[in-house]
């Protein structure tokens, strides 16, 4: 997903739900660390829809 605005927690939810809609089937989703991604509502989202997404974080890169 290519998005040129601000990402929020809702828009990331939408795009969520048209995703496992239009799947079908179980989605598997690698995600980075963007701070909306570990926001409280996606987290109960997800947890909630377990059984049709699971996602996987990229590790963090630290830089001195």
């Amino acid at each position: 997903m290519l998005y040129r605005e601000t990402m929020t927690a809702r828009k990331l939810l939408h795009f969520f739900q048209r995703l496992i809609k239009e799947a079908g089937r179980k989605v598997y989703l690698i995600l980075d660390n963007l701070r909306v991604h570990h926001a409280k509502i996606v987290t109960s989202w997800l947890e909630k829809h377990q059984d049709r997404i699971a996602v996987f974080y990229l590790r963090r890169i630290h830089r001195n």
